[in-house]
């Protein structure tokens, strides 16, 4: 036993260096102890290169980590064969997989231009129906609380809703095609008779309708959307912004993440800690998220192989499961390894582009003149007579800028997607022994002092003396070489295309008194911490 706490706290000959390693811990000591005082895992990456050199070397339990910090490392790496996310024919399977049926259904085409557009639409007029039905609660009531209450029960609601009350009499009723029927009707049609309120209240509505401001919790009003232009490549259908099960989900999956990080979590590096400490090490809680929404999406296939048909298989799913009537389906393919695509792709709406919106209209609030910069190019270039397409882009300079910016803040305070060395390989003259895991600390490429000002949210940087577009080599949220992120360019044409119609349609401002903070969440991602601001319609 002494031999072998001995011989585990030996560093491989040409090993990276980083902290002493202790039996058993590692260098987890140092590392807990760093990120104590730093609060985040790239800080505490970036203050051991500043000790150590752009290439640590880390063990913590049971795993071999080696930390990149620049951009050579990082390139060297991602170029390098021996450096993968994982290994195996079942990986290549399931990527070539993805990569075939998801452009058949859409992915990258005119198909997935239209599904963007048609999900922008959706949440511009949801957000345009909060304001207007709003504005008749606030001034009947001038309680949400009140007005949930009474609703059912209310002259002119209750006039315009019934059809859809009789078709929709549960507690979530009052959905997106309600919201409509009144946006549609407040204006126009409603007899003074039919409400309770006096003729010189309802010329105050209307005076009302012409302002059109609302507070919103902005941190929670991409999520549905971004995950639809997901799922309906993958599942054929869309969710409505009101699903209370999809909310829940991504709200303890997006609280669950929070708690782990790139380099993975206690009860992953010391597997004990799952039976002996199950609650304090995240184990109970992981398992618990993960249970749910497995269950979720298993609820989802189910339904989905009731309507299947294998000469017209609709989507991602049906491909799949038409694979699974094959002989030639394999080992590689299975419904739990379907179901595993689908967390990963419902982890990458939940995590990813939404954050990156989260981030952009952070800053956007933060800093006016370039929101009102990027306004003006909207109009410009498109007017106010139509919803921005995908295919406005090329010209729109500002916008892409502002996507990118956004992009860099975002993923300039988060790490790499960890890989392995599939076999013993070489890092800028380190050895890298198998099975070790290598992150590749973005905040070093992204953040760092070549960007001149790079804690500035300044979208001008990605714009060269012609006008054009810019982006340095070092700017690779993406990743680059085989391990490219397929989903790319759906990742950044949502983030244009939400961006262009929110701006065209509304100012965001600071909620007065609440001024936004630019601190976060650390987690597997970033994420700004949760925060308000007031929305206004542009005319």
């Amino acid at each position: 036993m002494m031999l072998l706490l001995y011989l585990g706290s030996r560093k491989p000959k040409g090993y990276p260096p980083g902290p002493k390693w202790l039996p058993i811990l590692g260098s987890a000591l140092e590392v807990a102890k760093i990120r104590k005082k730093t609060g985040f895992l790239h800080a505490t990456c970036t203050l051991l290169s500043e000790k150590y050199g752009p290439i640590v070397g880390l063990k913590i339990g049971k795993d071999r980590i080696v930390i990149l910090n620049n951009y050579e490392s990082m390139k060297s790496m991602l170029m390098n064969e021996d450096c993968d996310v994982t290994d195996g024919s079942l990986w290549i399977e399931q990527r070539k997989f993805l990569l075939r049926h998801l452009r058949n259904f859409g992915f990258g085409k005119n198909d997935m231009a239209t599904m963007i557009e048609e999900e922008a639409m959706y949440l511009v007029n949801n957000l345009i129906t909060q304001l207007e039905s709003n504005i008749l609660i606030n001034n009947k009531y001038n309680d949400i609380n009140k007005y949930k209450n009474n609703i059912k029960n209310d002259g002119i609601i209750y006039q315009l809703t019934s059809q859809e009350y009789k078709k929709n009499s549960s507690d979530n009723w009052h959905q997106e095609s309600i919201d409509n029927l009144i946006r549609k009707n407040l204006p126009k049609t409603i007899k003074i008779e039919d409400m309770y309120m006096k003729a010189e209240d309802y010329a105050e509505v209307r005076k009302l309708t012409q302002k059109k401001e609302m507070i919103v919790q902005m941190d929670e009003v991409f999520g549905v959307s971004i995950l639809n232009t997901l799922w309906r490549m993958m599942a054929g259908k869309r969710f409505n912004q009101d699903d209370k099960q999809l909310i829940h989900l991504q709200k303890i999956l997006t609280t669950l993440l929070k708690e782990l990080d790139m380099i993975g979590c206690p009860f992953g590096h010391f597997p004990i800690l799952k039976y002996i400490a199950p609650k304090a090490s995240g184990y109970t809680k992981f398992m618990e998220t993960h249970q749910q929404l497995w269950a979720f999406l298993n609820e989802e296939l189910l339904d989905h192989k009731k309507t299947f048909d294998s000469d017209i298989p609709k989507d991602l799913m049906d491909a799949y499961l038409k694979i699974l009537q094959t002989e030639s389906s394999g080992e590689t393919f299975s419904e739990l390894q379907l179901l595993a695509i689908c967390v990963d792709l419902f982890m990458a709406g939940t995590e990813t582009t939404t954050k990156a919106l989260n981030f952009c209209f952070l800053y956007l609030v933060l800093y006016p003149d370039v929101q009102k910069k990027a306004q003006d190019e909207i109009d410009r270039v498109i007017g106010r007579d139509r919803l921005p397409f995908l295919s406005d882009r090329p010209r729109m300079t500002y916008v892409n800028a502002i996507s990118l910016e956004a992009v860099r803040m975002f993923m300039g305070r988060t790490m790499n997607i960890p890989h392995r060395a599939l076999k013993d390989t070489w890092i800028m003259g380190h050895r890298i022994p198998k099975d070790t895991m290598i992150v590749a600390n973005f905040n070093r490429v992204l953040m760092n002092d070549s960007w001149g000002d790079p804690e500035v949210f300044r979208p001008e940087r990605f714009i060269d003396e012609k006008g054009n577009i810019s982006v340095p080599d070092q700017y690779m949220p993406f990743s680059i070489g085989k391990h490219h992120c397929m989903g790319e360019v759906l990742a950044k044409s949502n983030i244009f295309l939400f961006t262009a119609a929110l701006l065209q349609t509304f100012t965001f401002s600071p909620v007065p008194g609440e001024e936004p903070t630019t601190k976060f969440h650390d987690g597997v991602t970033a994420s700004p911490l949760p925060f308000r601001v007031l929305i206004t319609k542009r005319y």
